[in-house]
């Protein structure tokens, strides 16, 4: 019996800190805790590398496909200034890929927000923003309205790795000597690559993010693990279609259907 009831609660445990905790933060200490995210996240090893990201295939069911398996669902979040500038007026993201459209798999990230509002009684909007900022990596005073899903060819994403393609379920830490990948619309990858790490993600003019290149978020608020969700990019000049666009708390309430 006593064992049970330690399983119970170890689980309860895993469970409330996979959703998030409950407690409310003030802003010097949410400042701490991203910049310790940061710091942690500069420097990966072996250990670190997650064995379980998601592939895109058609062996994993946790996907969803359009009628005639040719595209798939991805979702990013994104505030309505940036949408109605650029995602909404476009169909293809941009040529530059100094400008590039990262996503997620849906339903990845609406079953953590989900997950965290069926766990939560009386979850604010505010509550929901910030885990949903923690999980993905985001810095906690960014704004962020809707969430836009929309079908993309498998083609056309990659994983900001050293390995970048998709199909399996881990990235590696160093490039393969002699063996540099071929991704769509972008020349000399290692070199896009080391400008994304040192450039964009850790410059100070542009913001800095708490980026492993591992191919997942560097989840900032679950004190059990660090991996978030899988992330990947659109390469430049990739065809997109939306397919829904809907404010934060009514895609994180709504209950998934395929």
């Amino acid at each position: 019996m006593h064992n049970k009831i330690a399983i119970s609660a170890i689980a309860l445990i895993t469970v409330s800190s996979i959703f998030g905790c409950a407690t409310t933060h003030t802003q010097s200490e949410l400042d701490k805790k991203y910049q310790a995210a940061i710091i942690d996240a500069a420097q990966v090893s072996e250990a670190e590398i997650s064995k379980n990201l998601y592939a895109v295939n058609k062996e994993n069911k946790d996907l969803i496909w359009n009628v005639d398996g040719s595209k798939i669902l991805v979702a990013t979040w994104s505030s309505k200034n940036k949408f109605d500038k650029h995602i909404k007026q476009n169909n293809r993201t941009s040529d530059n890929a100094k400008f590039l459209t990262w996503v997620t798999l849906v339903p990845q990230v609406h079953n953590l927000c989900h997950g965290y509002i069926e766990r939560k009684q009386k979850t604010t909007k505010e509550e929901v923003d910030l885990r949903l900022k923690q999980y993905l990596g985001l810095p906690h005073t960014n704004e962020y309205d809707i969430f836009v899903e929309m079908w993309v060819s498998p083609k056309d994403l990659f994983r900001p790795c050293v390995d970048p393609e998709i199909h399996d379920t881990r990235c590696h830490l160093h490039f393969e000597e002699g063996n540099i990948p071929n991704v769509k619309n972008i020349k000399e990858y290692d070199e896009f690559y080391r400008n994304l790490y040192y450039g964009s993600i850790r410059s100070k003019t542009k913001g800095v993010f708490p980026w492993t290149g591992l191919g997942y978020t560097h989840d900032w608020g679950n004190p059990l693990s660090k991996v978030g969700a899988s992330e990947y990019i659109l390469s430049p000049g990739s065809a997109y279609d939306i397919k829904e666009v809907m404010p934060t708390m009514k895609y994180c309430e709504m209950d998934y259907a395929k």
